[in-house]
């Protein structure tokens, strides 16, 4: 047998079939690309993109919503598949039409409500798709060419649907804006084969907020990356609507708003003269009426219905100042009937007529009334129950009776007075698919996850209340957890704190206590830099629990630092520990360095010195100081080494909010020691300490812009009132400064 010729042919079979294989891909990449979605009731594909405003997103006919968030995902397509292959613009294109085209790629996007082409695939992974939010991606070969369906169970879930295409490519949308995305190295083909079903861990995902203080940008990647949740008081309502976003108002100024004692009366009180043009009273009048007592010629709330308002050391309160103050009567039915009302009227053509959840929480530790009917009520979460019960019922029926055209849910707190479950049995019919109570660890640790065991000194007894509401065999409550974390709580000040550990361990967990909606207060929303890291793995975790942590990390540093990812790994770990104990830090100490007589490292969790209990360790002082030496030599290093110009960007940007908390923790830490010496009557050391103190101030007060990217509450002046321990540098100032 003659081998050579048996050889010369399979060589020549094996470049035939790579010729053929070669064609075949030029074929992929020369076809041109047509994604078919629906643009329902508009003109055309980009107007309904960009119609957001000309959208009721409240009503009941949803062909209009469908096509505006559908066609934006489409567009959102398109432009991502004309960056990351060698396709030009001209070869993407965009339309509907109810037939399948007989040539070129197919990209078929939107729902089996809203795009009959899907409709019309038979797909037996349709029946998983569980949520709204839910979505499938499909490629079926057809010859030459590849159709690609992206389905969403409704628009929601074909927007997501298209990111979670675009990340097949190695799209990542890390942090905001161009910076923030990452784009694959080169140029990728159309993947030929896809079959993935994804549903959302927790239902609810993102912020929470109360003020117009957003950024399209901050929008935008929310979107990317499946987050959910917003403030209704943003001014673009609207794009928040097409961008699949959960609007809620509310919180401790629910009483302010809607039982105000110091409005004006609405109705013609039976014996006060002057009011007759008003609506007629429904309210009975009470014994403890005393009329116009401040002679104004009109009646406010509280001089019409005393009763009606907290009974506090024997005396009616009105006091009531926005967040803070007493609580109302919780136990006259109607003061929370006239409340409700109220609410239920601001949510039809108020300020809050745009409110997908009402957050119905009492005053921020407010005083609760001592009437002999309200201790009957039982404990503070006892009586909350009952107001909110009813004032869910009202909503419910200004919704039967058609006052009230949209669904809206309620979620309740779990909260510093009300942390712990209720000890009698909830109100018969509380409507638990609509309402929830949001779970508030305000005083927890963030060194320890909130489940670990030798947290006994903070965390334990929050997870006991926790357990109360989740997983105790005899809980009262059955309904859904909503958890409210704090990871920039307002103390921090926006600090580069980062939470890889506490994330990857408490969210999983969270969700196998029955938690299903998460928030966390005060996000920043511009100038992120290390708080990119927390952005992301947070969106992940919440979208799916079960995500690989280690490869998500691995992947971000390859990636979004790719050409110093040696060093900036390695930065983030030491800044992780580093900042892990600056809440405890920050509380424990902002308020007493300045007292002679007040212990000043009084917690197992913080000392001056490295101390390593078997319970509550924690970061010390001097471990604090020495990590953040060594994560600075990190990123610097890493500022040498980078040859990227994006990347140097982000470094940049990582650089200016690390230095903020290099000179926050130096400030404390120099601060103390003066403190220390000042204690021991030592002068010269407290002066020379003082110094140190006094460059850092000079540091932190030139810092604006990066202790103004939260909520009012979180942000500051400048870097030197964001310490809280302006009151402890100026009595060391005036002693020591020359």
């Amino acid at each position: 047998m003659d081998y050579s010729k048996i050889l010369r042919r399979d060589s020549i079979i094996q470049c035939l079939f790579t010729v053929l294989v070669f064609l075949n891909t030029l074929k992929l990449e020369a076809a041109e690309i047509k994604i078919l979605v629906n643009p329902g009731p508009f003109a055309s594909i980009e107007q309904a993109a960009n119609s957001e405003e000309e959208v009721n997103w409240w009503d009941a006919e949803l062909s209009d919503d469908r096509a505006c968030t559908e066609c934006f995902a489409a567009i959102e397509l398109a432009h991502f598949l004309a960056a990351c292959t060698e396709l030009q613009v001209d070869e993407i294109s965009i339309g509907f039409q109810n037939r399948l085209p007989a040539k070129d790629h197919i990209f078929l996007v939107g729902s089996s409500r809203s795009n009959p082409l899907i409709a019309s695939q038979k797909i037996s992974e349709r029946h998983k798709l569980n949520t709204e939010e839910s979505f499938l991606l499909k490629i079926i070969p057809d010859g030459g060419r590849i159709i690609t369906i992206i389905e969403g169970k409704d628009r929601v879930g074909t927007l997501y649907g298209v990111y979670a295409y675009l990340e097949q490519f190695g799209i990542r949308f890390y942090g905001l804006g161009q910076k923030g995305t990452v784009y694959p190295d080169k140029p990728v083909e159309l993947p030929r084969n896809l079959n993935i079903v994804e549903n959302p861990s927790y239902l609810t995902r993102g912020f929470w907020a109360w003020e117009d203080r957003g950024n399209q940008e901050f929008f935008i990647w929310m979107a990317r990356n499946r987050m959910n949740f917003w403030t209704a008081a943003e001014k673009e309502v609207s794009l928040l609507k097409k961008l699949a976003m959960k609007l809620t108002a509310g919180g401790h100024v629910i009483q302010k708003y809607f039982l105000d004692p110091q409005a004006e009366y609405p109705y013609n009180h039976p014996t006060f003269k002057s009011d007759e043009d008003k609506p007629k009273d429904p309210y009975p009048v009470n014994s403890e009426y005393k009329g116009d007592t401040s002679r104004d010629g009109k009646l406010t709330y509280f001089e019409a219905h005393p009763e009606w308002y907290g009974l506090r050391a024997g005396k009616r309160s009105d006091h009531i100042r926005g967040d803070f103050g007493d609580n109302y009567c919780t136990s006259n039915t109607y003061a929370t009937k006239e409340l409700a009302k109220n609410l239920v009227q601001n949510l039809i053509d108020g300020r809050w007529r745009y409110v997908d959840i009402v957050s119905f929480w009492m005053l921020d530790g407010g005083k609760w009334c001592q009437c002999e009917n309200c201790k009957k009520q039982g404990t503070y979460t006892d009586r909350l129950f009952e107001v909110v019960h009813e004032v869910m019922t009202e909503i419910n029926r200004a919704q039967r009776q058609g006052r009230l055209k949209r669904n809206v849910e309620m979620s309740t707190l779990a909260y510093l007075e009300t942390l712990s479950p209720p000890t009698k049995p909830i109100p018969q019919g509380f409507d638990y698919n609509k309402c929830s109570v949001t779970f508030f660890p305000i005083l927890r640790c963030y060194v320890h996850s909130l489940a670990d065991p030798k947290c006994t000194e903070i965390n334990n007894r929050i997870l006991r209340n926790y357990q109360g509401w989740t997983t105790a065999a005899n809980r009262l409550y059955q309904g859904s957890i909503f958890i409210g974390e704090y990871y920039n709580i307002s103390g921090l000040k926006s600090l580069p704190v980062l939470y890889k550990q506490i994330i990857e361990s408490d969210i999983p967990w969270y969700y196998r206590t029955g938690a299903r909606h998460f928030h966390y207060m005060h996000t920043p929303t511009r100038l992120w830099g290390t708080w990119t890291l927390n952005q992301y793995l947070l969106a992940r975790l919440l979208w799916d629990t079960q995500a690989n942590v280690d490869n998500l990390l691995k992947e971000y540093f390859n990636a979004y630092y790719p050409t110093t990812n040696k060093y900036t790994r390695d930065f983030y770990d030491l800044l992780e520990f580093a900042m892990a104990n600056t809440k405890t830090l920050k509380y424990s100490l902002r308020g007493i360095l300045a007292k002679d007589n007040v212990q000043l490292f009084s917690l197992d969790h913080l000392h001056y010195d490295s101390f390593r209990p078997s319970n509550n360790d924690a970061p010390d002082m001097v471990e604090i100081v020495d990590a953040l030496k060594q994560a600075r030599s990190k990123l610097d290093a890493a500022m040498i080494k980078c040859t990227d110009n994006t990347e140097q960007l982000r470094l940049l940007e990582d650089e200016n909010r690390f230095a903020y908390g290099e000179a926050m923790i130096y400030f404390y830490y120099h601060l103390t020691r003066t403190a220390v010496f000042h204690r021991r009557g030592d002068e010269i050391l407290a002066r020379h300490e003082f110094e140190k103190v006094e460059q850092y101030a000079k540091r932190l007060k030139a810092i604006t812009d990066l202790v103004h990217v939260a909520s009012s509450h979180a942000n500051a002046k400048d870097g030197l009132e964001a310490t809280q321990a302006v009151n402890a540098y100026e009595f060391y100032r005036k002693k020591y400064y020359k």
